[in-house]
């Protein structure tokens, strides 16, 4: 062995990863952790054994969560450290990551504190603020090498990790509210909201993505929390962090969660299906649903039917997840990053996932691929056939409120969020008359 970075929940040691001479990784589960009441699994692939876990498993998991694309290439530079180190990377960065775990340093609630945007940026202006920050996260993904901060959240997409502070001062989970401030964590304290700016390449985003997943949760299918945030020139997506909870004297703690890549043992180079080495296709999507309750199972076809109808065609394996917390059994994470891609004539219609044995787009979604996914994961057809027309007829039902909702919210433009019903409503009608 020629290093080692430890794992942490809280104060906790939840065990160390291992870097042996060659290079390759092996996890091995504290003792201490082992013999915690309600210790938790990192992982579905890594269930709780005093055996260590070797490279193959654990450096699929630990990629997961770091950044893709631009932001770890413009992260990784500005550490002076190579993209496919993940532990090395994760060393430095992974105080505030996608569930409960810091890696390296152990979490110190007495050194915890937020720093207002607006005193961080020196001005009076929070809407300002949230601006300079939005151009400070293009020169240095999750304000890399700042004092204070280590982060990092998963996917391609410019975002950050950020605190809701409420009128006293201190960090509430709820999206943001008239008086509340919008804190940087400092010091492994965790974030409360993810804020995802939005994108000039996809006008109308911000919208898009809160329509759809407001519209989840009115049909019944459990959603992130989100709303509309406005900076002096451009708009945000604000997400409630779903793997935060407020516990006893209003401690704010993290829950362990994972995406159904790491779930699966899957690298984030084959979150989707198809590829030169194939990754998660819908059957074992679905049959991720064995870790979790009959009832978590049914709500995992919910979402993924819901996907279909809406065309969120990028809804890959990094876009599902599990959470594993503390002495409970693990349970379907609620639904999160889901836009249509209708809105955008330049996009890949494509589904992440072949339906009923082939690449489908939006327009080609007819009775018998339903029949077909229903065969493939053992439900049977006429009950998915009787879910997918219930889940359209919500919908329907739900457009006007739900609609007129996001367009009343500060910073929305109406007319985004009129295409993107229009444009929903008409590909969920279609599938409809098509079952």
């Amino acid at each position: 062995m020629t290093g080692s970075v430890p794992i942490w929940f809280g104060d906790l040691a939840v065990g160390q990863v291992d870097v042996a001479a060659d290079g390759s990784l092996s996890l091995q589960y504290a003792n201490r952790w082992l013999q915690t009441a309600g210790a938790f699994p990192l992982s579905a692939t890594m269930l709780l054994r005093a055996d260590p876990y070797p490279s193959d498993v654990i450096s699929p998991w630990l990629a997961n969560l770091l950044p893709e694309e631009e932001q770890l290439r413009v992260l990784t530079r500005s550490l002076g450290l190579d993209q496919a180190d993940a532990l090395a990377v994760l060393a430095e960065i992974g105080g505030d990551t996608a569930g409960a775990l810091s890696f390296g340093v152990a979490t110190d609630r007495v050194l915890w504190s937020y720093t207002p945007l607006t005193q961080f940026y020196g001005t009076d202006d929070p809407q300002e603020a949230l601006e300079r920050h939005f151009s400070d996260l293009a020169r240095r993904p999750f304000l890399v090498g700042e004092e204070g901060v280590r982060q990092s959240l998963a996917g391609g997409q410019k975002k950050s990790a950020l605190a809701v502070l409420g009128p006293e001062g201190a960090p509430v989970l709820r999206l943001p509210e008239r008086g509340d401030v919008l804190a940087i964590p400092l010091n492994g304290a965790p974030s409360t909201l993810i804020v995802k700016p939005d994108n000039p390449n996809l006008p109308g985003i911000t919208e898009n993505e809160v329509w759809c997943l407001r519209m989840a949760q009115a049909i019944g299918i459990e959603a992130a929390q989100v709303t509309i945030l406005k900076s002096s020139k451009r708009t945000a997506i604000g997400v409630l962090r779903y793997d935060r909870r407020v516990g006893r004297n209003a401690q704010l703690l993290r829950l362990h969660q994972e995406d159904f890549a790491q779930a699966n043992g899957l690298p984030p180079g084959r979150k989707y299906e198809r590829g030169t080495v194939r990754g998660l296709d819908l059957k074992t999507l679905l049959e991720t649903g064995r870790h979790v309750s009959a009832t978590d199972a049914l709500a995992l076809l919910d979402q993924v039917i819901f996907n279909i109808l809406v065309a969120n065609t990028d809804a890959h394996a990094k876009n599902y997840s599990l959470i594993l917390p503390v002495g409970a059994a693990p349970r379907l994470a609620p639904l999160y990053d889901v836009s249509t891609v209708l809105s955008w004539p330049h996009v890949a219609k494509s589904y992440a996932q072949s339906i009923g044995g082939k690449t489908r787009r939006p327009d080609m979604i007819a009775g018998r691929h339903w029949e077909a996914m229903a065969r493939e994961i053992g439900y049977r057809p006429t009950d998915v056939r009787n879910r997918v027309q219930e889940l359209v007829d919500k919908l329907v039902a739900s457009r006007v409120s739900v609609t007129a909702d996001i367009a009343a919210i500060p910073g929305s433009t109406e007319g985004y969020v009129t295409q993107t019903a229009d444009a929903v409503e008409a590909n969920a009608l279609r599938m409809a008359g098509r079952l």
